[in-house]
């Protein structure tokens, strides 16, 4: 059986990773009774976390890498699909070049934790933009208010036009 490739925002590998987990857990909570031992609650399913590893071949290894890592820069919410899984949204939360050596061979790692459908990521922390963004699609991808964001990013000159690279405040 072939099973298809694993893709997130568009980005589809042409090597599934070597090693690939998909990590389900619940949200239990444990309350200690006076003379009675103790209570546990169920609060539910945690958010799915993906953790794996593997290699980008070929010529083009590092440009594979850099196109990851542009989407781990970027943030916020796509579409996960993993080989015989139904897709999910996901953030690409964690990311790491582990620096093997080997001629056309980068091995890297990654995190991905699940966002539930209809919940809104609010894209915390600073970003780093893309060639040509505007403050406006930071607004409207992470549902920020636009008077906020721009007093958060007092430093940005232009904010039709962000430069590569121009680091973008959360409010």
């Amino acid at each position: 059986m072939e099973l298809m490739t694993m893709s997130f925002k568009g980005m589809c590998w042409r090597v599934n990773p070597t090693e690939l987990r998909v990590e389900y857990a619940q949200n239990v909570k444990e309350t200690a009774l006076p003379f009675r031992g103790s209570r546990l609650t169920d609060l539910g399913a945690k958010k799915r976390r993906v953790l794996g590893q593997g290699y980008f071949v070929g010529k083009d290894c590092m440009e594979q890498w850099r196109r990851l890592e542009g989407l781990f820069q970027e943030g916020g919410p796509g579409s996960l699909q993993l080989p015989g899984m139904e897709p999910m949204r996901a953030v690409l939360s964690e990311l790491r070049l582990l620096g093997e050596a080997g001629r056309g061979l980068v091995k890297y790692s990654f995190a991905f934790v699940e966002t539930w459908a209809g919940e809104s990521y609010r894209g915390q922390g600073t970003h780093r933009a893309a060639q040509g963004e505007s403050l406006w699609d930071y607004a409207g991808r992470y549902g920020w208010d636009m008077e906020e964001l721009r007093a958060a990013n007092t430093h940005i000159r232009d904010i039709a036009c962000l430069g590569q690279g121009e680091e973008v405040y959360a409010p």
